[in-house]
């Protein structure tokens, strides 16, 4: 079976414009969620959220966000968009102020400008939180299957608007305004004080290609795809099933399409969003699968916010540098686990481990769960 490499890996996060800001950010164990700066957050119910440090007018962000580390990681890999196909996720339709005019930017019509500058097959995946590591997944299938020589893979939004501020407090996921918390803190994924989640926006790309072409054109190969897992659990719009049974299934999808026993895991990045009904929906589901052995378990959520669509594909960056460095993060703002959120949480500070294999995990709103694993390359 075609072995598939990673050979270009960006990321546009609140902590900087790069894959290595985000990965020494997370190391650093603090939190990039500030208060607002963009737009006169004044009057929603959350004045923080994790903005990325990228100009770009407000009718030009949503595309400037995603070809940020496209570029990126297409300069890494050494090959042209032309050469490569698309699989990209950049979230729902967004609102943006041009010429004192308030203008819908259609979802679809960033793709198309992304999607211009690359080969055949690009895909659009919208899939909520699940989008970017679907989008990985569905890149991670074309490259297994001949369909494609090599494909840029991910996701961007810029879903930090007062728009989707105001929806998300109503939906009641939001970590709200709270009189001695610091604008650092309201995100803490898996703690017993977690009350939501801090909007973010930004994402990461991986460039995808099967590890025979990578290597034969002397490619640095950053790591491997190995196994994907999709499903859909249609429980609730806004919350999981409390046994997490769509999560369990779409990890066990992803670690029998790897060829691999749960024991071969070494540590897991959880979607860990900080929701009261996500976060122990998502621990029992980890704990059907992997049982009680210690399993380093970590979200970045805490540290970056929520990218939404965007979220597992800078996931994918964190888990690719554990894999390369031996270092799991810890999750930010984690100090008390909730009883019901009982894992091997990495608290305080990196724990240094041997992580040949990282499994990542996003589900999104309305039951959509997507599982991909990664390897460090050389096996």
């Amino acid at each position: 079976m075609t072995r598939v490499a990673i050979t270009g890996m960006a990321a546009v996060s609140p902590f900087g414009l790069t894959a290595d800001a985000l990965w020494d950010g997370l190391l650093s164990g603090r939190s990039a969620v500030r208060p607002i700066a963009r737009f006169v957050a004044g009057g929603l119910p959350v004045t923080t959220g994790g903005e990325v440090p990228l100009e770009a007018a407000d009718h030009e962000r949503d595309v400037a966000i995603s070809r940020r580390p496209i570029r990126d990681a297409l300069a890494q890999a050494g090959l042209a968009a032309g050469d490569t196909a698309l699989v990209w996720a950049n979230g729902l339709d967004t609102f943006a102020h041009d010429g004192g005019e308030l203008v819908e930017r259609s979802a679809g019509a960033c793709f198309s400008a992304l999607a211009a500058e690359h080969a055949s097959p690009r895909r659009m995946i919208a899939t909520a939180c699940a989008s970017a590591t679907q989008a990985i997944g569905t890149g991670f299938r074309l490259i297994r299957a001949g369909r494609a020589r090599a494909c840029v893979a991910g996701g961007a939004t810029v879903m930090l608007t007062p728009h989707y501020a105001l929806g998300f407090a109503w939906l009641q996921a939001l970590a709200l305004d709270q009189a001695g918390d610091p604008p650092a803190a309201a995100c803490k994924p898996f703690d017993r004080m977690r009350r939501g989640f801090a909007l973010a926006e930004g994402g990461a790309a991986l460039v995808l290609e099967s590890l025979d072409a990578a290597t034969a054109r002397g490619a640095e190969v950053l790591g491997e795809v190995i196994g994907f897992g999709a499903s859909q659990d249609a429980f609730d719009l806004n919350r999981p099933p409390p046994d997490g049974a769509g999560a369990k299934l779409c990890m066990r999808r992803a670690l029998a399409d790897a060829g691999l026993t749960p024991d071969a895991v070494a540590a897991i990045s959880a979607h860990g969003t900080g929701t009261r009904a996500g976060d122990p929906a998502e621990a029992a589901a980890v704990r059907r699968v992997f049982g009680d052995r210690a399993l380093p378990v970590t979200s970045i959520k805490g540290a970056i916010g929520h990218q939404m669509a965007g979220a597992g594909a800078s996931q994918a960056v964190a888990a690719v540098a554990s894999c390369r460095t031996g270092l799991v993060p810890p999750t930010c703002n984690l100090s008390d686990p909730d009883d019901g959120c009982t894992l091997d949480h990495v608290i305080g500070r990196p724990r240094s481990a041997d992580v040949p294999v990282v499994l990542v995990n996003s589900f999104g709103m309305g039951g959509q769960n997507a599982t991909v694993i990664y390897a460090r390359y050389p096996r």
